[in-house]
């Protein structure tokens, strides 16, 4: 295995931090001598970057958090101290991990201000701390994220193409359309919140540019009046509505859901017991809230506890889980194409692609230590 340099830790070689010798023997019933990852376990074991488990256990199925995987790397360069204080409100203080999270965040590795420690820690995320470790170096890549039709990133830096066309296909009970692709989702997510008992209502869907442009207007004008220039009163309304053109609805993949005990879009909404029930289970029909609350300064848009935009099971489910919206969940994916690419060509793991990569999977220790061994050991 070739060595690299850890881009983000100047002048350290994580190979020669981690001097190689006879594999020791460890003394784990539960690590079998032919198992893919027993060399890696001893190897592991030798440098104090791992323990056992208890009772001559090692565990390598048991699932991996954010802490153990920070801990180990942080040991795997020679457990530095930390240069300043812990930014994290969940790292309590003198806990196992306290140095290693710190040293993680000083390193460019982790950037939230929750480490979630207790949390399990995905092999994307594994690899990627890896490749960020080496200096982010660029790999080979096929397809760019963001290019699949469901995951098209549609806002103000993103518009749509003049020439943008999609089939589209009615929705079920309305008078509304949306992209052909995800109307049977959306018509079964709408068919289970009725039968919840709920009374969800599409009040809008897929818009023409006219359309468009007709709403952008009517917000501008409402400013307008309320004394701003035409400038001031533009950059207001297109946090509420977006400039045309720029709209996820006129991408067909976006609906708005009323209660229809309740007509009015605003923040209320989120109150009612269809909102309730679709802001808990629109992830498992491929749909995502797409504006939270907490997320503006990254979406740009304010919070709407009604707009629901189609993104396939698989990222509704991430988003879902990692507190995400679709441009984190973009860039991590983006992120995680590089650092696998990466991965694949020095060998450190032998899938060939992302997909076969699997990188929301979470992580086994067995699958931790040989991602260490290939990337940091010397074969």
């Amino acid at each position: 295995m070739r060595r690299w340099t850890a881009g983000l830790l100047p002048g350290v070689v994580l190979c020669g931090l981690l001097t190689t010798g006879a594999a020791a023997e460890a003394a784990f019933w539960d690590v079998p001598e032919d198992a893919y990852y027993a060399q890696a376990v001893s190897w592991a074991v030798e440098r104090g970057m791992a323990t056992g488990t208890g009772e001559g256990m090692f565990s390598p199925d048991a699932q991996c958090t954010t802490a153990q995987v920070v801990t180990m790397l942080w040991r795997s360069v020679g457990s530095p101290e930390p240069v300043g204080a812990n930014p994290f409100s969940d790292v309590p203080a003198g806990c196992y991990y306290e140095k290693a999270a710190v040293w993680a965040y000083e390193a460019g590795l982790v950037s939230e201000t929750q480490f979630g420690g207790e949390g399990l820690c995905s092999r994307g995320t594994i690899v990627t701390m890896l490749w960020k470790l080496a200096g982010k170096p660029t790999a080979q890549q096929g397809e760019q994220t963001g290019t699949e039709w469901n995951l098209r990133l549609v806002n103000a830096s993103h518009p749509l193409p003049q020439d943008f066309a999609i089939e589209l296909a009615q929705i079920e009970g309305s008078e509304y359309s949306v992209d052909a692709r995800c109307v049977d989702a959306l018509n079964r997510m709408m068919a289970h919140c009725w039968w919840e008992g709920n009374r969800p209502v599409v009040c809008s869907a897929y818009r023409t540019q006219q359309t468009q442009e007709w709403l952008f207007s009517q917000e501008v004008a409402k400013w307008l009046a309320m004394g701003l220039s035409q400038a001031d009163a533009e950059r207001e309304a297109a946090q509420e509505t977006a400039v045309p053109g720029t709209s996820e609805h006129q991408a067909g993949l976006s609906v708005d859901i009323i209660d229809a005990n309740y007509d009015k879009l605003n923040e209320h909404q989120a109150s009612m017991p269809a909102q309730k029930w679709l802001m808990e289970h629109c992830w498992e029909y491929g749909f995502i809230l797409r504006y939270p609350s907490d997320k503006e300064a990254v979406t740009g848009i304010v919070y709407e506890p009604w707009h629901y935009r189609y993104v396939g099971l698989q990222a509704a489910r991430t988003i879902h889980e990692q507190g995400l919206c679709l441009e984190e969940y973009l860039q991590k994916q983006a992120e995680y194409q590089s650092a696998v690419s990466w991965a694949i060509k020095q060998g450190i793991t032998a899938s060939e692609s992302l997909d076969a990569f699997a990188p929301y999977d979470t992580c086994t220790r067995a699958q931790l230590v040989t991602f260490l061994h290939q990337a940091l050991g010397e074969n």
